[in-house]
C-alpha cells in the first residue's frame, strides 16, 4: 500500500478501536441493571467498580503515551485492543461481584492504553486537516450510540451474549490492525525516561493549557457521568422503559455523528476557544432542560443537544497537539489525559452513592451546574485574549 492507503487504513482501524471501546462501555451502562440483578449488588457497588475502571483508564494515559513515543504507536494500540477485548469476555463470564470488578479493572487498563496512542498516530499521519481526522474518529466512535438498542434486544434473550460477541469483534479488529497498519513515528535510538516524564509533567505551565484543562475536565466529568448512569437515571427518575432509555442513550451518543467532522474542520480554520464556548454553552442549556423537564419528547430533544458533548473532545485534542512538537507529544498528551480522567473518575461512585442516598436528580443537576464553570472559564480566557490584542 502507498502512504495514502496506509493513512486511510490507520484512520479506519484506529477509529474502529475507539468505537469498540465506547460501544462496549455503553453496552455495560445499558445492561447495568441486569448485571446488578445477576450479581445481587446495588448502585453504590456498581458505581465503585465503574470508578475503578475510570481510575485505571486515567492512570494508563501517561505511561501509554510515553510507551507509544518510545516503543511505537502500533505496538501500544495492538496490546491495548487485545486487553480490552479480553475484558469484555470476562464481564460476560463474571458470576460474582469480585470477578466483575476485576474485569472492569482490565477494561480500564486496556482502554486506557488506547486513545492517547491513537490520537498520537492520527496526529503523526495527518499533519494537515488534523482536526478533521480527529473529528472523523470521533464520529465513528459516536456510532457506538446505536449499541444500547442492540444490547437491549440481546438482553431480552441472554444479556451475556453481548459481551461475548464484543470480545470476538475486538480480537478480529486487533488482527486487522496488526496486518494493515504500520508505525507512524520515528522511534528514538536513545531514550531518557526521566526527561520524557519531566517533559510531560510540565504541560500545565502554560496558561492556555490550564484553561483548556479546566474546561476539558468539566466536559469529561459530565460525559463519564452520563455514560455510567444515563439509562438508569431515565428509568428510575423519568419512568422510561428500558428500550426507550436505550433509544435515548443512542441519541446521546450518536446524535451529533454528522456534525463532529464539521466541528473538527471548523477548529482547523477558526478560534478553537470560541468553538468550545459555543458547544459547552449549548450543552449546559440541554443539561438543565433534561433535569427539569418531565416530558419524554423534550428529554429526547435534550439528549440530542447533549450529544454535542463528545464533539468537544476532538477540538481539545487538536488544540493541544497544535501546541506541542512531535518529540514527546504522546507523553505530554498522556500526562494531560491522565490528570483529566483521574480527576473525573470518581464521578461514577459519587453519582451511585448520591442516587442511593437521595435520588439521581441531585447528581445530574450538579453536573448541569458544573458545566457553567466551564463556560465561565472560557469566557474569561477569551476576554483576556481580546484585551491582550487591544493592548
Amino acid at each position: 500500500m502507498n502512504a495514502k492507503h496506509y493513512r486511510f487504513a490507520a484512520l479506519l482501524l484506529v477509529s474502529f478501536g475507539w468505537f469498540h471501546i465506547l460501544a462496549g462501555r455503553l453496552g455495560l451502562s445499558t445492561l447495568l441493571l441486569s448485571i446488578e440483578e445477576h450479581l445481587s449488588i446495588g448502585h453504590a457497588e456498581a458505581g465503585l467498580a465503574l470508578s475503578a475502571m475510570w481510575l485505571l483508564y486515567g492512570l494508563m494515559q501517561f505511561p501509554s503515551g510515553i510507551i507509544s513515543d518510545i516503543k511505537g504507536r502500533k505496538l501500544t494500540l495492538f496490546l491495548s485492543m487485545i486487553l480490552f477485548s479480553l475484558a469484555y469476555f470476562f464481564v460476560g463470564f463474571s458470576s460474582h461481584y469480585y470477578m466483575f470488578f476485576i474485569a472492569l479493572l482490565i477494561l480500564g487498563i486496556g482502554s486506557g492504553g488506547y486513545q492517547t496512542a491513537g490520537i498520537a498516530m492520527l496526529t503523526d499521519l495527518f499533519t494537515k486537516g488534523r482536526g478533521r481526522a480527529l473529528g472523523i474518529q470521533s464520529s465513528v466512535g459516536s456510532l457506538s450510540g446505536l449499541i444500547p438498542m442492540v444490547a437491549s434486544l440481546i438482553a431480552i434473550y441472554y444479556w451475556k451474549a453481548f459481551f461475548y460477541l464484543w470480545a470476538l469483534l475486538g480480537f478480529l479488529g486487533s488482527v486487522l490492525f496488526l496486518i494493515y497498519t504500520r508505525e507512524s513515528t520515528t522511534l528514538p535510538l536513545k531514550v531518557s525516561y526521566r526527561e520524557r516524564i519531566i517533559d510531560g509533567i510540565q504541560v500545565l505551565r502554560q496558561r492556555d493549557i490550564l484553561v483548556i484543562f479546566v474546561a476539558n475536565l468539566v466536559m469529561s466529568i459530565t460525559w463519564i457521568g452520563y455514560m455510567s448512569f444515563f439509562p438508569t437515571y431515565l428509568i428510575e427518575e423519568k419512568s422510561f422503559s428500558p428500550l426507550l432509555a436505550g433509544i435515548a442513550l443512542t441519541i446521546l451518543m450518536s446524535g451529533s455523528i454528522f456534525v463532529r467532522p464539521l466541528i473538527g474542520s471548523l477548529s482547523d480554520r477558526y478560534n478553537k476557544l470560541w468553538i468550545l464556548l459555543l458547544i459547552i454553552g449549548f450543552v449546559s442549556i440541554a443539561s438543565f432542560g433534561l433535569v427539569l423537564s418531565p416530558n419524554p419528547i423534550i428529554i429526547l430533544a435534550m439528549a440530542l443537544g447533549l450529544s454535542l458533548t463528545g464533539g468537544t473532545f476532538p477540538v481539545f485534542s487538536s488544540y493541544l497537539m497544535d501546541q506541542w512538537k512531535e518529540k514527546g507529544r504522546g507523553g505530554k498528551l498522556g500526562f494531560y489525559r491522565s490528570l483529566i480522567i483521574l480527576c473525573a473518575s470518581p464521578i461514577s461512585a459519587i453519582i451511585g452513592t448520591t442516587a442511593s442516598t437521595y435520588s439521581f436528580t441531585v447528581p445530574f443537576l450538579g453536573m448541569a451546574v458544573l458545566l457553567l464553570v466551564g463556560v465561565t472559564v472560557l469566557v474569561l480566557r477569551i476576554l483576556g485574549q481580546n484585551r491582550g490584542v487591544e493592548g
